[in-house]
């Protein structure tokens, strides 16, 4: 009994071991040094661990199956909603874009798969052709969001050309599995029917369990002990695995569409979920599966195969060179700087050409020694990839004038704007009517730049100094603030507030993550605030003296990762809280601060100014 837990217990060891050891060199991916910790800790090296480890094997399975599900998961299909409204140029729609830029990929790749063939390094070119498409996901989002390029035009294509890229190469990974196992047969189209399951099971929670007495009882079950939501999601997930499998089809897919249903029916408040799953997958059964791909590696095999040493480096080449042709599309949208760089970072593969590989070598198509090429140009790329980025797209550090836009003419938008206004914010409306964009100018405010009266162009059209701090859509129209909150969403405005009439609708606005204001529902809320702490509710709304309450950003990476009693804060300032993303941190001295904070302060206005210019400051 304990033997079987010996490779267990080593293989935990240095999914723990992993990311301290890499923590000094950060452009290298966790997974690369995974799949390396399993190269020296298998045959090839030391040989601790051998591949037929039935417990590792199981695990590594799992982990899989986990990795394919979470990258279902994240998919933001909130936010894909929100841009068929939003008008371009056909080379300018982000989702025609990534369309063509996969296709030019399938194509390069082909050419390029067939050239292998005829050298003799693969005895079938349609496997390679897939494992050169794909591109990391994994890589692409975290890139952007540390770049905050994710919600810029330039980022928005990038995602949905690696979001495609990822699910097209699934999709086509398993029907040339179908069709290399089973042939052209009816079994092919069994690859459709994951979809049946994956669609009526989203209308059936949409339309009918939603709100029910049921729904309230697995909400009341979220949290404790139960975590009902958590193992629905784990309980979908192995559902379709076993769908997948029983239809004969590869799992890949079954896992991906089982985290495409959950990342469906998720609202915002299921975050705390998504978190929890991810700190299963990455915490414990991903890492064993990449691990378990070093420990299968087979170094020998690569060292003894004279072509695999000239395979690699072209593998490298053609890893690049497909991808940064096929994104020349870019440049109908995009200048020359930023077509190249957007190439070079859909360059990166990692999670999916490690996957497919380890499917084209159990199929037979691609070799140990080819295998051992592709593990390898996938750490190559994924550790490249990002740097070129960065490079050859470099961040530009200017101090940012935070802007409050205002949706809505009527009277509560012109005093919401006039409250703003006093407290030294600067306002900008967008008004759908000419007649209150007239209004709005009357009354001293400045309009989004364009001639247009569309919200989304009025954000794209923003100065380059400007940028938006917080969104309100205060139309007296429930479905206009509605359209606003997915068109701020989708030009990357996270901080959107709305003002709902309809308390029925307000499961639509929360969809859109926005925080929602209805006076039917929040009249006791502030009542409450005035009777239980009148000071609180003085400062938050007085203008008559020169004390305030503002939220700012941390920019400045001299102050980063130091503790708050370490920092000179100006006189007369006080840290109420801090946002690290979705998390709220109540402060204390030892409380250290990161790159992208989000710090509400009290304190005196010429103080506060001192302070947002100390955060705001490059290094």
């Amino acid at each position: 009994m304990t033997e079987r837990f010996v490779p267990l217990l080593i293989v935990t060891l240095l999914a723990f071991i992993v990311p301290i050891a890499l923590s000094r060199f950060r452009a290298l991916p966790i997974v690369v040094g995974e799949i390396m910790a399993g190269i020296i800790i298998g045959p090839s090296l030391l040989g601790w661990i051998q591949p037929d480890e039935p417990t590792l094997e199981l695990l590594a399975e799992i982990g899989f199956a986990f990795l394919m599900f979470l990258s279902g998961l994240e998919i933001d299909f909130t936010f894909l909603r929100a841009l068929p409204g939003k008008k371009h140029r056909p080379l300018e729609n982000p989702i025609l874009l990534g369309g063509l830029t996969f296709a030019l990929t399938l194509v390069l790749a082909f050419l390029v798969s067939e050239g292998f063939q005829r050298a003799g390094f693969i005895p079938d070119p349609w496997m390679m052709t897939l494992i050169l498409s794909t591109t990391s996901l994994g890589i692409v989002v975290p890139v952007l969001k540390e770049r905050r390029l994710l919600a810029s035009r330039l980022g928005q294509a990038l995602l949905i050309s690696a979001l495609l890229a990822d699910f097209l190469t699934m999709f086509l990974i398993t029907v040339y599995v179908t069709l290399h196992v089973s042939g052209l047969s009816f079994e092919i189209l069994l690859v459709g029917v994951l979809f049946l399951p994956l669609a009526f099971i989203y209308f059936f929670i949409s339309k009918y369990l939603r709100g029910t007495s049921l729904w309230r009882l697995l909400e009341d079950l979220s949290d404790a002990t139960s975590q009902i939501k958590v193992r629905g999601a784990l309980a979908l997930m192995i559902a379709f695995v076993v769908l997948a499998e029983s239809l004969g089809v590869e799992l890949i897919l079954g896992a991906f569409l089982s985290g495409v249903l959950v990342s469906l029916i998720s609202t915002p408040d299921d975050e705390p979920v998504r978190h929890k799953l991810d700190a299963m997958g990455y915490g414990f059964f991903i890492p064993l599966f990449f691990i378990d791909v070093g420990v299968q590696f087979d170094l020998h095999a690569f060292l003894n195969d004279p072509r695999a040493w000239l395979l690699f480096p072209l593998m490298i080449l053609a890893a690049f060179a497909i991808k940064s042709i096929a994104s020349l599309p870019y440049r109908a949208a995009f200048s020359w700087q930023e077509t190249l760089a957007g190439g070079l970072l859909l360059s990166a593969r990692l999670s999916l050409i490690v996957a497919a590989s380890a499917i084209g070598l159990r199929l037979g198509v691609i070799s140990e020694a080819v295998n051992a090429s592709i593990v390898l140009t996938a750490a190559v790329s994924a550790t490249l990839a990002p740097l070129a980025f960065n490079l050859l797209l470099p961040e530009k550090r200017t101090r940012r004038i935070p802007v409050m836009v205002v949706f809505g003419c009527n009277e509560l938008a012109l005093r919401v704007g006039q409250y703003l206004r006093q407290h030294g914010d600067r306002v900008r409306f967008c008004s759908p009517s000419a007649e209150g964009r007239r209004r709005v100018q009357q009354a001293g405010f400045a309009l989004l730049p364009g001639e247009s009266s569309r919200l989304g162009e009025g954000l794209e059209n923003l100065p380059r100094q400007e940028y938006v701090h917080a969104l309100l859509a205060l139309d007296e129209d429930d479905d206009r603030n509605l359209q606003a909150c997915l068109e701020a969403q989708t030009h990357g405005v996270h901080n959107v507030i709305a003002f709902v009439n309809e308390p029925r609708r307000l499961a639509e606005y929360r969809a859109t993550q926005a925080r929602v204001m209805a006076p039917a529902l929040y009249r006791v809320a502030l009542l409450g605030l005035m009777a239980r702490t009148p000071a609180i509710f003085e400062l938050l709304t007085t203008t008559t003296d020169d004390k305030d309450v503002r939220e700012m950003p941390m920019e400045n990476p001299a102050l980063a990762g130091k503790n708050l009693r370490d920092v000179q804060w100006p006189e007369d300032t006080l840290v109420l809280a801090i946002r690290r993303g979705e998390e709220v941190i109540v402060p204390h001295g030892s409380t250290h601060l990161e790159l992208h904070d989000q710090i509400s302060v009290l304190g005196q206005q010429k103080a506060l100014e001192n302070l947002e210019a100390l955060l705001a400051q490059a290094a």
